[in-house]
């Protein structure tokens, strides 16, 4: 499968690399003396997780290996996790349908590999959450915040905490992570993120109820967030006692932070495609899937 993905990103190579050679540029800065400044601009809407692995991937002269090679080992470790028991064939399933139907190849071409990996960390994190292992959970999904900063809303795992306090728990590793990949910038140097508005654009769901190019601000992706959150944990609370929810939650939040979003933008789908993906491996692999197999045999 790593072949697979190493042979895509060696032989196939985007025309239009659509916000990647800014965002390199940005991290070129991130490791220069300058570092202080990479946020001022409002225009830098990613976390430095991200810039970090554009800048090492850059000097190395390997990003495309780097990108897809990384998110196709991602996803066989997540698929690992959450197809446990069913052995490498499923695993290995997920793992090449993810390369064949371009999400590894799609987390390189418009440089935002984060719609690919944000989602499969909080599907690893949901599992962790799931078995009591919440502070790590939180570390995973602060680790997201750093690609980009709506990785937050993985929060919607903790609801498959078995106990409130461990929730709160890893709550709380999540927020000591994300504020420590950012409080630097804040503490050091011009800050200036959540100064950036979006416009809102006529071929979305909310242009069909507020005025196409009204300005889009940050306080409306924190209530954006809240209704996504919301969504989530609604689903995931009756579902919590199943192995469905550590995808059915993430994927609740994402589709419904993506029909209140201002703007569509191709590599959007990214996330419902990675989430999608393994959640029909989940539901392929299931006992009610295989009881149904199983009768379908006896009555035939």
């Amino acid at each position: 499968m790593l072949v697979f993905a190493a042979a895509v990103a060696l032989l196939i190579r985007p025309d239009d690399t659509g916000d990647l050679p800014y965002f390199l540029h940005v991290a070129h800065r991130l490791f220069s003396a300058d570092w202080t400044g990479v946020f001022a601009d409002p225009s830098v809407q990613v976390g430095p997780l991200q810039l970090a692995v554009f800048r090492l991937g850059d000097l190395a002269g390997a990003l495309p290996l780097l990108i897809q090679v990384g998110c196709a080992g991602l996803i066989w470790v997540v698929a690992g996790r959450l197809l446990a028991g069913h052995g490498l064939r499923a695993q290995l399933a997920v793992g090449l349908a993810a390369v064949a139907l371009g999400l590894t190849y799609g987390a390189y071409q418009d440089g935002h590999p984060a719609q690919v990996i944000v989602p499969l960390l909080w599907v690893l994190a949901a599992l962790d959450a799931r078995e009591g292992r919440t502070l790590r959970a939180g570390a995973l999904i602060g680790l997201s915040a750093g690609f980009e900063l709506w990785g937050v809303l993985g929060a919607v795992v903790f609801v498959l905490a078995p106990r409130a306090r461990a929730a709160l728990a890893g709550l709380a590793a999540e927020v000591g992570v994300a504020a420590g990949l950012f409080l630097p910038f804040v503490i050091a140097g011009e800050f200036r993120m959540f100064d950036y508005h979006w416009q809102v654009n006529g071929d979305t769901l909310l242009g069909l109820f507020v005025e196409p190019g009204t300005p889009f601000t940050w306080s409306m992706r924190l209530c954006q967030g809240l209704a996504a959150l919301g969504v989530g944990v609604g689903l995931a609370w009756p579902l919590r006692r199943t192995r469905h929810a550590v995808w059915l939650a993430p994927l609740a939040v994402v589709v419904v932070r993506l029909a209140l979003d201002p703007v569509r933008y191709p590599w959007y789908w990214l996330a419902i495609e990675t989430l999608a993906l393994l959640g029909a491996a989940e539901l392929l692999t299931s006992d009610l899937v295989r009881s149904l197999r199983a009768r379908r045999v006896r009555v035939s």
